[in-house]
Protein backbone atom coordinates (compact mmCIF):
# COMPACT_ATOMS: atom_id res chain seq x y z
CA UNK A 1 0.00 0.00 0.00
CA UNK A 2 1.50 3.29 -1.14
CA UNK A 3 1.15 6.70 0.60
CA UNK A 4 -0.79 9.40 -1.11
CA UNK A 5 1.42 12.06 -2.70
CA UNK A 6 0.33 15.51 -1.38
CA UNK A 7 1.62 17.18 -4.53
CA UNK A 8 -0.74 15.11 -6.65
CA UNK A 9 -3.85 16.19 -4.71
CA UNK A 10 -6.42 18.04 -6.90
CA UNK A 11 -6.36 21.84 -6.52
CA UNK A 12 -9.48 24.03 -6.90
CA UNK A 13 -9.78 25.55 -10.31
CA UNK A 14 -11.76 28.60 -11.36
CA UNK A 15 -12.75 30.45 -14.47
CA UNK A 16 -13.00 34.16 -15.19
CA UNK A 17 -16.07 35.25 -17.12
CA UNK A 18 -16.55 38.58 -18.87
CA UNK A 19 -19.90 39.77 -17.53
CA UNK A 20 -19.81 42.97 -19.53
CA UNK A 21 -19.24 45.41 -16.65
CA UNK A 22 -18.01 48.75 -17.89
CA UNK A 23 -17.23 52.07 -16.28
CA UNK A 24 -19.83 54.83 -16.58
CA UNK A 25 -18.93 57.03 -19.52
CA UNK A 26 -21.94 59.32 -19.55
CA UNK A 27 -22.35 62.89 -18.36
CA UNK A 28 -21.60 63.60 -14.69
CA UNK A 29 -23.83 66.35 -13.39
CA UNK A 30 -21.72 67.18 -10.36
CA UNK A 31 -22.43 68.57 -6.91
CA UNK A 32 -24.92 71.22 -7.89
CA UNK A 33 -27.23 68.70 -9.55
CA UNK A 34 -26.97 66.36 -6.56
CA UNK A 35 -27.76 69.26 -4.24
CA UNK A 36 -30.71 70.29 -6.42
CA UNK A 37 -32.05 66.73 -6.45
CA UNK A 38 -31.90 66.57 -2.66
CA UNK A 39 -33.60 69.96 -2.45
CA UNK A 40 -36.50 68.77 -4.63
CA UNK A 41 -36.81 65.51 -2.70
CA UNK A 42 -36.72 67.36 0.63
CA UNK A 43 -39.29 69.92 -0.52
CA UNK A 44 -41.63 67.12 -1.53
CA UNK A 45 -40.99 65.45 1.81
CA UNK A 46 -41.95 68.58 3.75
CA UNK A 47 -45.40 68.45 2.16
CA UNK A 48 -45.65 64.65 2.31
CA UNK A 49 -45.69 64.06 -1.45
CA UNK A 50 -44.86 60.49 -2.39
CA UNK A 51 -45.78 59.31 1.10
CA UNK A 52 -49.00 58.13 2.80
CA UNK A 53 -51.86 60.53 3.43
CA UNK A 54 -50.98 60.77 7.12
CA UNK A 55 -47.69 62.46 6.22
CA UNK A 56 -49.60 65.20 4.37
CA UNK A 57 -51.97 65.96 7.25
CA UNK A 58 -49.75 68.11 9.47
CA UNK A 59 -48.25 70.47 6.83
CA UNK A 60 -51.46 71.05 4.90
CA UNK A 61 -53.64 71.47 7.99
CA UNK A 62 -51.25 73.93 9.63
CA UNK A 63 -50.79 75.89 6.40
CA UNK A 64 -54.56 75.97 5.90
CA UNK A 65 -55.26 77.17 9.43
CA UNK A 66 -52.63 79.88 9.10
CA UNK A 67 -54.19 81.17 5.87
CA UNK A 68 -57.81 80.71 6.98
CA UNK A 69 -58.38 84.20 8.49
CA UNK A 70 -57.09 85.84 5.31
CA UNK A 71 -59.33 83.59 3.20
CA UNK A 72 -62.33 84.49 5.36
CA UNK A 73 -61.51 88.17 4.95
CA UNK A 74 -61.35 87.59 1.20
CA UNK A 75 -64.68 85.73 1.17
CA UNK A 76 -66.47 88.55 3.01
CA UNK A 77 -64.69 91.38 1.18
CA UNK A 78 -67.96 92.68 -0.30
CA UNK A 79 -69.62 92.76 3.14
CA UNK A 80 -66.59 94.48 4.66
CA UNK A 81 -66.54 97.02 1.83
CA UNK A 82 -70.20 97.83 2.51
CA UNK A 83 -69.51 98.39 6.20
CA UNK A 84 -66.55 100.62 5.42
CA UNK A 85 -68.61 102.71 2.98
CA UNK A 86 -71.27 103.06 5.68
CA UNK A 87 -68.68 104.57 8.00
CA UNK A 88 -68.38 101.60 10.36
CA UNK A 89 -65.05 100.68 11.94
CA UNK A 90 -63.83 97.24 10.81
CA UNK A 91 -60.80 95.42 12.21
CA UNK A 92 -58.86 93.96 9.29
CA UNK A 93 -55.72 91.87 9.00
CA UNK A 94 -52.87 93.75 7.34
CA UNK A 95 -49.71 92.58 5.59
CA UNK A 96 -47.44 93.78 8.36
CA UNK A 97 -49.34 92.40 11.35
CA UNK A 98 -50.62 89.06 10.04
CA UNK A 99 -47.59 87.01 11.10
CA UNK A 100 -47.53 88.65 14.54
CA UNK A 101 -51.12 87.60 15.12
CA UNK A 102 -50.89 84.00 13.88
CA UNK A 103 -47.21 83.05 14.08
CA UNK A 104 -47.98 80.09 16.36
CA UNK A 105 -49.17 78.00 13.38
CA UNK A 106 -45.96 78.68 11.44
CA UNK A 107 -44.03 77.75 14.57
CA UNK A 108 -45.82 74.39 14.83
CA UNK A 109 -45.22 73.83 11.12
CA UNK A 110 -41.49 73.96 11.88
CA UNK A 111 -41.90 71.72 14.92
CA UNK A 112 -43.69 69.10 12.82
CA UNK A 113 -41.62 69.17 9.63
CA UNK A 114 -38.05 70.13 10.54
CA UNK A 115 -37.34 66.85 12.41
CA UNK A 116 -38.88 65.01 9.47
CA UNK A 117 -36.09 66.27 7.21
CA UNK A 118 -32.97 65.44 9.21
CA UNK A 119 -33.74 62.96 11.99
CA UNK A 120 -34.65 60.02 9.78
CA UNK A 121 -31.29 60.02 7.96
CA UNK A 122 -29.35 59.86 11.22
CA UNK A 123 -31.62 57.26 12.81
CA UNK A 124 -31.37 54.83 9.90
CA UNK A 125 -27.70 55.67 9.23
CA UNK A 126 -28.08 56.58 5.57
CA UNK A 127 -25.87 59.67 5.68
CA UNK A 128 -22.87 57.72 4.28
CA UNK A 129 -24.93 57.06 1.14
CA UNK A 130 -25.22 60.82 0.62
CA UNK A 131 -21.66 61.76 1.52
CA UNK A 132 -20.00 59.11 -0.64
CA UNK A 133 -21.58 60.66 -3.72
CA UNK A 134 -20.74 63.96 -5.38
CA UNK A 135 -22.57 65.91 -2.68
CA UNK A 136 -20.68 66.92 0.45
CA UNK A 137 -21.81 67.65 3.98
CA UNK A 138 -22.26 71.39 3.47
CA UNK A 139 -24.32 70.83 0.32
CA UNK A 140 -26.51 68.36 2.22
CA UNK A 141 -27.20 70.87 5.01
CA UNK A 142 -27.88 73.70 2.56
CA UNK A 143 -30.29 71.57 0.51
CA UNK A 144 -32.26 70.59 3.61
CA UNK A 145 -32.34 74.19 4.85
CA UNK A 146 -33.37 75.54 1.45
CA UNK A 147 -36.24 73.09 1.14
CA UNK A 148 -37.68 73.93 4.56
CA UNK A 149 -37.24 77.67 3.98
CA UNK A 150 -38.97 77.40 0.58
CA UNK A 151 -41.91 75.56 2.14
CA UNK A 152 -42.20 78.15 4.92
CA UNK A 153 -42.00 80.94 2.34
CA UNK A 154 -45.02 79.50 0.54
CA UNK A 155 -46.93 79.14 3.82
CA UNK A 156 -46.19 82.77 4.70
CA UNK A 157 -47.15 84.14 1.29
CA UNK A 158 -50.51 82.37 0.99
CA UNK A 159 -52.29 84.81 3.37
CA UNK A 160 -50.60 87.75 1.64
CA UNK A 161 -52.11 86.75 -1.69
CA UNK A 162 -55.54 86.35 -0.09
CA UNK A 163 -55.26 89.73 1.65
CA UNK A 164 -54.18 91.39 -1.59
CA UNK A 165 -57.10 89.97 -3.56
CA UNK A 166 -59.52 90.84 -0.77
CA UNK A 167 -58.29 94.44 -0.51
CA UNK A 168 -58.58 94.85 -4.28
CA UNK A 169 -62.12 93.48 -4.34
CA UNK A 170 -63.18 95.94 -1.64
CA UNK A 171 -62.57 98.85 -4.01
CA UNK A 172 -65.00 99.87 -6.78
CA UNK A 173 -62.22 100.07 -9.42
CA UNK A 174 -60.30 96.78 -9.23
CA UNK A 175 -57.54 97.71 -11.71
CA UNK A 176 -56.76 101.00 -10.02
CA UNK A 177 -56.93 99.35 -6.61
CA UNK A 178 -54.47 96.67 -7.73
CA UNK A 179 -51.93 99.29 -8.73
CA UNK A 180 -52.34 101.12 -5.44
CA UNK A 181 -52.28 97.96 -3.33
CA UNK A 182 -49.23 96.33 -4.91
CA UNK A 183 -46.61 98.62 -3.28
CA UNK A 184 -48.21 97.90 0.10
CA UNK A 185 -47.98 94.14 -0.43
CA UNK A 186 -44.48 93.89 -1.93
CA UNK A 187 -42.63 94.24 1.42
CA UNK A 188 -44.28 90.95 2.40
CA UNK A 189 -41.87 89.11 0.08
CA UNK A 190 -38.57 90.01 1.83
CA UNK A 191 -40.30 89.83 5.22
CA UNK A 192 -41.53 86.29 4.47
CA UNK A 193 -38.07 85.30 3.22
CA UNK A 194 -36.46 86.54 6.44
CA UNK A 195 -38.99 84.73 8.63
CA UNK A 196 -38.66 81.52 6.61
CA UNK A 197 -34.86 81.55 6.89
CA UNK A 198 -34.98 82.47 10.57
CA UNK A 199 -37.38 79.76 11.69
CA UNK A 200 -36.06 77.21 9.21
CA UNK A 201 -32.39 77.54 10.18
CA UNK A 202 -33.16 77.52 13.90
CA UNK A 203 -35.47 74.49 13.82
CA UNK A 204 -33.11 72.48 11.58
CA UNK A 205 -30.07 73.33 13.71
CA UNK A 206 -31.84 72.02 16.81
CA UNK A 207 -33.26 68.96 15.03
CA UNK A 208 -29.87 67.92 13.65
CA UNK A 209 -28.59 67.04 17.13
CA UNK A 210 -30.95 64.10 17.67
CA UNK A 211 -31.97 61.12 15.54
CA UNK A 212 -35.36 61.02 17.29
CA UNK A 213 -38.11 63.23 15.93
CA UNK A 214 -39.86 63.50 19.29
CA UNK A 215 -36.72 64.74 21.04
CA UNK A 216 -36.05 67.24 18.26
CA UNK A 217 -39.61 68.58 18.38
CA UNK A 218 -39.39 68.98 22.16
CA UNK A 219 -36.05 70.74 21.77
CA UNK A 220 -37.47 73.28 19.31
CA UNK A 221 -40.45 74.04 21.52
CA UNK A 222 -38.34 74.29 24.67
CA UNK A 223 -35.73 76.57 23.12
CA UNK A 224 -38.18 79.03 21.61
CA UNK A 225 -40.39 79.17 24.71
CA UNK A 226 -37.43 79.71 27.00
CA UNK A 227 -35.82 82.34 24.78
CA UNK A 228 -39.11 84.20 24.63
CA UNK A 229 -39.87 83.96 28.36
CA UNK A 230 -36.45 84.59 29.92
CA UNK A 231 -35.82 88.04 28.37
CA UNK A 232 -39.34 89.13 29.31
CA UNK A 233 -38.84 87.98 32.91
CA UNK A 234 -35.45 89.70 33.22
CA UNK A 235 -36.89 92.87 31.72
CA UNK A 236 -39.72 92.87 34.26
CA UNK A 237 -37.24 92.45 37.11
CA UNK A 238 -35.04 95.18 35.68
CA UNK A 239 -37.95 97.62 35.56
CA UNK A 240 -38.38 97.35 39.32
CA UNK A 241 -34.69 98.16 39.89
CA UNK A 242 -34.47 100.93 37.27
CA UNK A 243 -32.11 98.90 35.07
CA UNK A 244 -31.93 100.26 31.51
CA UNK A 245 -30.08 97.53 29.57
CA UNK A 246 -32.49 94.63 30.07
CA UNK A 247 -34.59 95.53 27.01
CA UNK A 248 -31.60 94.56 24.82
CA UNK A 249 -32.24 90.95 25.77
CA UNK A 250 -35.32 90.93 23.53
CA UNK A 251 -32.89 90.76 20.62
CA UNK A 252 -32.20 87.16 21.68
CA UNK A 253 -35.88 86.19 21.35
CA UNK A 254 -36.22 84.39 18.00
CA UNK A 255 -39.89 85.09 17.30
CA UNK A 256 -39.92 88.60 18.77
CA UNK A 257 -36.94 89.65 16.66
CA UNK A 258 -38.61 88.34 13.49
CA UNK A 259 -41.86 90.13 14.28
CA UNK A 260 -39.98 93.34 15.01
CA UNK A 261 -38.02 93.01 11.77
CA UNK A 262 -41.25 92.93 9.74
CA UNK A 263 -41.98 96.48 10.90
CA UNK A 264 -38.78 97.63 9.20
CA UNK A 265 -39.78 96.15 5.85
CA UNK A 266 -43.13 97.95 5.99
CA UNK A 267 -41.58 101.20 7.18
CA UNK A 268 -43.59 101.23 10.39
CA UNK A 269 -42.38 102.18 13.88
CA UNK A 270 -42.40 99.59 16.62
CA UNK A 271 -45.79 99.38 18.31
CA UNK A 272 -45.18 100.09 22.03
CA UNK A 273 -48.36 98.21 22.88
CA UNK A 274 -46.71 94.90 21.94
CA UNK A 275 -42.98 95.69 22.25
CA UNK A 276 -41.32 96.72 25.47
CA UNK A 277 -38.19 98.81 25.75
CA UNK A 278 -36.59 101.33 23.43
CA UNK A 279 -35.45 99.06 20.60
CA UNK A 280 -36.25 100.09 17.02
CA UNK A 281 -37.26 97.96 14.07
CA UNK A 282 -33.73 98.18 12.62
CA UNK A 283 -32.34 96.65 15.83
CA UNK A 284 -34.65 93.66 15.52
CA UNK A 285 -33.75 93.30 11.83
CA UNK A 286 -30.03 93.19 12.64
CA UNK A 287 -30.66 90.68 15.43
CA UNK A 288 -32.70 88.46 13.09
CA UNK A 289 -29.97 88.47 10.41
CA UNK A 290 -27.28 87.61 12.98
CA UNK A 291 -29.47 84.83 14.40
CA UNK A 292 -29.89 83.32 10.92
CA UNK A 293 -26.13 83.35 10.41
CA UNK A 294 -25.47 81.73 13.79
CA UNK A 295 -28.11 79.03 13.33
CA UNK A 296 -26.87 78.23 9.81
CA UNK A 297 -23.28 78.04 11.10
CA UNK A 298 -24.34 75.65 13.87
CA UNK A 299 -26.12 73.50 11.29
CA UNK A 300 -23.03 73.37 9.05
CA UNK A 301 -20.76 72.61 12.01
CA UNK A 302 -23.05 69.81 13.12
CA UNK A 303 -22.87 68.08 9.75
CA UNK A 304 -19.13 68.52 9.50
CA UNK A 305 -18.84 66.62 12.78
CA UNK A 306 -21.65 64.10 12.54
CA UNK A 307 -20.31 60.54 12.11
CA UNK A 308 -21.06 59.10 8.71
Amino acid sequence: MTATNPAAAPTPAGSIYDLGYRHYEGKRNGRFYAMWSLFVESFRGVWGFGRPMTAKAAPFILAGIYALPAVIQLAFSSVIAGQISAGKSVELFTYGTYFAALYVFVFFFCVAQAPELVCRDQRYQVLPLYFTRAMGRIEYALARLGSLAAALFIVLLLPTVALFVGDVLMQPDAFKAAGEELPKALPSIPAAALIALGLGSLSLAISSFSPRRAYSAIGIVAYILLMEAIPAAIYSIGQTSATTWTDKLFLLSPVTSLIGATYWFFGQPIDPQYFQGSLAAADYLAAAIVAIGVAAAVLMFRYRRVPA
